[in-house]
């Protein structure tokens, strides 16, 4: 396992991911400065999710063709500078074109970022990818909290401070990150039949733990804030909480992974991931943020597996294999945030909130269907 590699991916990682968790938190800030109705809002991660996750398979298809190491320097670059102009936003139509610009530069960096931890992770690939994958959760998670903190004092500007890490980043791939960990193996070569039936299956899986997460990272904000019980501009820390220890969790999944099997790690997150769902919105005080961050934990837990599992499906295909994973399937996840945010005009973001359990059920059963391991020849 080649470690320096990896934790440099993994801070590249982290910011990127930075800007996609500032979306959720400016939510709430942009809702009331731009006068938005939940259908409104949820267009927004709708339009983060296509743009930053959807189409990431289109850069993975370029990436197994071919090493980019210049991909993602500019992809970063793309995503930070996309995230600070939404300082200069005057209205819902500029602020959501930005969102999609930032959203491309973070689809850029994904697939070739997992594609290059995978052949660095070596044989301990679950727990090399949660190497990498943990970076992105914790600047997921960093994401609402630094564009809370920086909005609650400077309001919608705040967000300039995002370049910042951008700038560090870059000089991290620059002068930290090996080049020879873009560079596809020649042995690994696209020989192996897709196994389309069990890919599915777990695209799917994905998608259904898109929704649970985004789900929450949606509408608990924006329930809270209707209740009167917190600020828009503070829902980042709340969104913190659940994502910082969803980060946890992925840290602790992947040797979990490696050591008791993919499909054994996946069917006990599902079966802590759904009475939790249920609770949340049924919970009040103290308990009710007990059960947020025992959540995160759980849900995010299988991020490295469910990654590393479709590279495995895919030898010779890692760039794809992962945007579909990361990319496609959690912006399918994203979609279905739009129904939800109609439904939640319609009865009410608590009853949205309260039906989220039923895609912890569905997850639970397709993950029934898929492999313990799967061996690669080398």
């Amino acid at each position: 396992m080649n470690r320096r590699a990896l934790l440099s991916l993994s801070f590249a990682h982290f910011t990127a991911d930075l800007n996609s968790g500032a979306v959720p938190a400016l939510l709430p800030l942009a809702t009331a400065l731009f006068s938005l109705d939940y259908s409104s809002a949820a267009l927004v991660i709708l339009v983060s999710s296509l743009t930053s996750s959807v189409i990431q398979p289109l850069f993975g298809l370029l990436a197994d063709k071919r090493p980019m190491p210049w991909l993602m320097p500019l992809a970063l670059a793309l995503a930070a500078i996309g995230t600070a102009a939404y300082a200069l936003a005057g209205g819902y139509t500029a602020f959501i074109a930005l969102v999609a610009v930032t959203g491309i530069g973070v689809a850029a960096f994904h697939p070739v970022g997992a594609s290059a931890a995978y052949f660095a992770a070596g044989a301990k690939r679950a727990s090399g990818m949660s190497i990498f994958s943990v970076g992105g959760n914790i600047g997921f998670a960093f994401g609402p909290l630094l564009a809370g903190l920086t909005t609650h004092a400077f309001g919608l500007s705040g967000v300039i401070w995002f370049l910042i890490p951008g700038a560090l980043a870059l000089i991290v791939l620059r002068f930290f990150a090996p080049r020879q960990v873009a560079a596809r193996p020649v042995h690994e070569m696209k020989t192996a039949p897709v196994p389309w039936l069990l890919l599915s299956i777990l695209v799917l899986v994905v998608v259904l733990r898109s929704v649970a997460q985004y789900g929450v990272l949606t509408f608990f904000p924006l329930y809270l804030s209707h209740l009167h019980v917190l600020s828009p501009s503070l829902s980042g820390a709340v969104l913190f909480f659940f994502l910082i220890m969803g980060a946890f969790g992925t840290l602790v999944g992947g040797p979990i992974s490696d050591r008791f099997g993919r499909r054994s790690l996946m069917l006990w997150s599902w079966v802590a991931t759904t009475p939790l769902l249920y609770l949340l919105p049924r919970l009040g005080g103290l308990w009710q943020f007990v059960d947020l961050g025992v959540l995160g934990f759980a849900i995010v837990a299988t991020f490295s597996t469910t990654v590393v599992l479709a590279q495995e499906l895919l030898p010779g295909r890692q760039a794809v294999a992962s945007s579909l994973t990361i990319g496609l399937a959690i912006g399918l996840g994203g979609v279905v945030m739009l129904w939800l945010g109609q439904m939640a005009d319609a009865v009410g973001v608590r009853e949205v909130l309260g039906l989220l359990w039923i895609f912890g059920i569905a997850g639970f059963l397709g993950s029934l269907l898929l492999p313990q391991q799967v061996r690669i020849a080398q």
